[in-house]
């Protein structure tokens, strides 16, 4: 239920932003004639074409503060592709530039998502820029209207290569015929090679954010989708604008919801971390009840079973966390520690929610994985090392604490929710003491 919910929450900026797009785009006519009344708003119609320009100049400018090479090669792509919409325009050129590319496209922007918090001055992010520039090259070349046969530099390779002309001209001709591939009846501006592309590379980046549930990734397939609205429009004004604006701003704005996830989020558990509970404690009212949390013997974890174990452990916490009842705002402290905060609940009644939760925890299993389990085979499974894969038992100490004087501070009750975590830990451990 978790992962539907965060699913659905990070692919809130994209869908939004491209209905948007599309009302814009429906509603162009009465828009246009609204901003053509007052004479700011119709010179804001003159400079809008350059728009796109400068947000992807600003995906590239936060790529580069950020070194992040997936924002700077995708701001990059997104800026060639609203260049090629504009310059080359299908219909209106004897060449197949604007053909090739739109087919490409989404090829570049998955090779942009296998950069995502990659560094700039890295051999991938030189390779990857190389390659982009020698695509333009190569569709420049063998996509324009060029007789290779009469081309001198071609002619001399003859000498060397018989019939290099020749093939040359037979490899472009083809390349034209196949990015100029008969279009579906449902989108007539797009070639049919193109759509195959977009339907597979939109189908790959959905896969990897389902499974990764990566805010960035949902970047990508948004801008991806908005791109082909562009192309699939019937009217290439005012759509490559609208549509390209939107696939720069879902970039931007996806790298930005990342950047704050980071840091208010905890990467492990996926629970809000310290300064997430520092700014709600800054919030709260005059009842609230506070519990601080430890994993029992969790050293004994990491030196027995190796920190791959121990962290393990830290994550089923975290996801047992995600359901305890109550309405409580749980927290990763740091370490093997946690905070459950109750806002308006006093300790009596937040007791029960501790208890329940306490419970429920200690009679969970969690089956220690060994190392050579990927190494067997499915004859030997069951058998030998496989077997003696152990059970183990996650146990919590909890301390809780609530303001008993007027002017009793949050911070002061956390360190009195501490306390009682401490003779948690004295009197024994797997309990709640206040």
């Amino acid at each position: 239920m978790y992962s539907v919910k965060r699913i659905c929450y990070q692919l809130i900026i994209p869908v939004v932003l491209i209905l948007i797009s599309l009302m814009v785009v429906w509603k162009w006519p009465q828009i246009q004639e609204q901003f053509k009344s007052t004479r700011e708003l119709k010179a804001f119609l003159v400079l809008l074409p350059v728009l796109p320009y400068a947000i992807f100049f600003i995906g590239i400018l936060m790529g580069w503060r950020y070194n992040n090479m997936g924002l700077v090669m995708g701001s990059c792509v997104l800026g060639l592709s609203y260049f090629t919409t504009l310059r080359f325009a299908p219909g209106q050129w004897s060449n197949t530039f604007y053909e090739a590319y739109i087919f490409l496209f989404p090829l570049n922007m998955v090779m942009c998502s296998l950069l995502i918090k990659r560094y700039i001055f890295t051999t991938k992010g030189f390779l990857s820029l190389f390659l982009l520039l020698f695509q333009i090259l190569i569709i420049a070349i063998l996509c324009d209207q060029i007789d290779f046969s009469s081309s001198a530099v071609v002619s001399k390779f003859d000498s060397l290569f018989p019939f290099a002309s020749i093939r040359l001209d037979d490899f472009s001709n083809g390349l034209k015929s196949f990015f100029k591939m008969d279009r579906l009846v449902i989108f007539k501006q797009i070639p049919t090679p193109a759509i195959l592309s977009f339907l597979l590379c939109l189908t790959y980046l959905s896969v990897r954010f389902i499974k990764n549930r990566d805010i960035l990734l949902a970047g990508y397939i948004g801008s991806l989708a908005a791109v082909f609205l562009s192309a699939a429009a019937n009217q290439p004004e005012p759509a490559s604008v609208v549509f390209h604006i939107t696939a720069g701003l879902i970039l931007i704005l996806t790298n930005i919801e990342a950047s704050f996830f980071m840091a208010y989020n905890d990467a492990l558990t996926g629970l809000p971390g310290r300064r997430s509970l520092n700014e709600s404690m800054m919030n709260l009212g005059k009842k609230y009840t506070i519990a601080m949390m430890d994993i029992d013997h969790f050293k004994k974890f990491n030196d027995t079973y190796g920190h791959k174990t121990g962290d393990d452990v830290l994550k089923v916490v975290g996801t047992r966390l995600k359901g305890i009842s109550g309405q409580a705002k749980v927290f990763r402290y740091g370490g093997e520690e946690f905070t459950a905060v109750f806002p308006g609940k006093s300790v009596k009644e937040s007791m029960p929610h501790l208890e329940n939760f306490r419970k429920m925890l200690e009679t969970s299993q969690f089956v220690v994985r060994l190392r050579t389990r990927k190494q067997s085979t499915p004859v030997k499974r069951g058998q030998g090392p496989i077997a003696r894969q152990k059970q183990i038992q996650i146990t919590i100490s909890i301390g809780v604490a609530e303001p008993e004087k007027q002017t009793m501070t949050p911070e002061k009750v956390i360190k009195a929710a501490d306390k009682a975590l401490y003779k948690a830990k004295r009197s024994g451990r797997n309990r709640v003491c206040r």
